[in-house]
């Protein structure tokens, strides 16, 4: 008997519709969200505690948009930033999935007496969190909400973010500075002491003598005090003042606008350690920390004959032996004003921006201006000037003795100090130079060319 295609299309728009019905009145569950334990707001939150069976509470504390403090009479500062992100874990602290709606007995769980509470208090109300036993498989734990008959699970990496002592909560900067008004610094260390002065944003050596400074290094100087945290507790209180520091490693000094801070480091065996004027105990540092201290002047020197930058300059005055140019930029083009403000090819002259802008010293064999002369600098090979475009700039000018051999020397005009360079990059400047002019030379010659009586058209 063949089947009635009617009766077959019927049957399944029948079975469609009562799928449909099903579907419509028992949806599935929302695998999207995770149960909630709680509904917390993270700006809401007052006040946090940690609860460890057998250990004191740790408490932390804000008023509306201020900054998590210790309280309960702890004397020390609390880390905002690390109590910030317990914070934002608990308001973001969501199930696994529910296990039960009710259970009475705990006990199998671990939360008749949990491990772990987190309590919280609201700007209205609040509640605890606890934590009990990790679950069959291991990937979570068992948790729920005190006075609430419901069991979840949640990730152990829930429970992670809030098994913090005291250490992990605490500020473990050494020293606290306003990072924006530091005015000088000062170390002493490897028997020697170095002294830095800022003002407007650049930084000088003004001990053991005044001489230039490289402002990435000293602000990297700065960085690793600024940054400077313990890594242990060594001694607080009472016992801080009995520790042996012994001739300290270093010693830094610093002045911001809020006075004068002082860091001291000091070593016994392997063990590195520091005091500030900021916390009251000694404190483990790391060796990498304590090391960065003891460098001699010239790591910090700027080792660089020009300061001007990228940006194009007024002026160029370069005279190498005998042979000499200057250079003007006008409306976009470079002109030798040494020989008629004849138009030059760009990208030689920047060749030799590039050159001089590159000098840098090797050594500083001198810090005197009476020793000078006897590195060649009385009588300069090269005389190389640059004017910066702002109004009113002054030039930099700065003087080269070259020498047939690996080195040669470069003083700036009007300073003592007396840098080694690299003979090759003198040999540079000068090669730059005469490409500047060769340009010149060539036109010259074409010109004579051309008034010459033997030229085409005037037999």
């Amino acid at each position: 008997m063949k089947a009635n295609p009617l009766l077959i299309a019927a049957a399944v728009l029948v079975l469609l519709g009562a799928a449909v019905w099903y579907t419509r009145e028992n949806p599935p569950p929302d695998s999207d969200g995770a149960p909630e334990i709680v509904d917390v707001e993270e700006d809401e939150l007052r006040k946090i505690v940690l609860r460890r069976e057998g250990e004191q509470d740790l408490a932390m504390v804000r008023e509306e948009g201020g900054e998590w403090e210790f309280s309960d009479g702890a004397q020390i500062a609390a880390d905002d930033t690390a109590v910030g992100l317990m914070a934002s874990s608990l308001a973001s602290l969501n199930a696994d999935r529910l296990v039960s709606e009710t259970v009475s007995d705990w006990e199998p769980y671990g939360l008749e007496s949990p491990a772990l509470a987190v309590g919280f208090e609201l700007a209205e109300g609040g509640g605890e969190i606890q934590f009990g036993s990790d679950t069959p498989t291991g990937s979570g734990v068992f948790a729920r909400l005190k006075d609430d008959p419901r069991l979840f699970t949640v990730y152990s990496y829930n429970k992670t973010s809030f098994e913090k002592s005291e250490f992990d909560l605490r500020d473990k900067r050494l020293i606290r500075l306003d990072e924006d008004s530091i005015s000088s610094v000062t170390v002493t260390a490897g028997g020697r002491t170095t002294k830095f002065e800022q003002q407007d944003g650049d930084w000088s050596i003004t001990e053991p003598s005044r001489l230039r400074a490289d402002d990435f290094t000293v602000d990297d100087l700065v960085r690793s005090v600024r940054t400077a945290e313990m890594t242990e507790v060594l001694a607080e209180g009472a016992a801080a003042a009995e520790f042996a520091f012994g001739p300290p490693k270093a010693t830094v000094e610093i002045e911001d606008s809020g006075g004068q801070h002082e860091l001291v480091i000091g070593q016994q065996g392997e063990t590195h350690f520091g005091r500030s004027s900021s916390q009251e105990g000694v404190y483990a540092i790391s060796a990498t920390l304590a090391e960065s201290f003891d460098k001699p002047v010239s790591d910090f020197r700027n080792k660089k004959l020009f300061d001007f930058g990228y940006a194009d300059p007024a002026r160029l005055d370069v005279r190498a032996g005998e042979k000499a140019a200057a250079v003007v930029r006008s409306d976009g083009s470079w002109l030798l004003e040494s020989d008629g403000s004849r138009e030059l090819d760009g990208s030689k002259v920047q060749t030799l921006l590039d050159r001089l802008r590159g000098l840098t010293a090797t050594e500083f064999p001198s810090d005197r201006q009476e020793e000078q002369a006897s590195f060649g600098l009385d009588e300069p090979f090269i005389e190389a000037s640059v004017t910066p475009e702002a109004e009113n700039a002054m030039p930099e000018k700065v003087l080269v003795a070259s020498a047939d051999a690996a080195a040669a020397y470069a003083a700036r005009d009007g300073e003592p100090s007396t840098y080694q360079v690299e003979q090759s990059a003198v040999d540079d400047i000068v090669r730059a130079l005469e490409e500047v002019l060769a340009e010149t030379d060539d036109e010259t010659e074409d010109a004579a060319d051309e008034d010459s009586p033997d030229s085409d058209g005037d037999e």
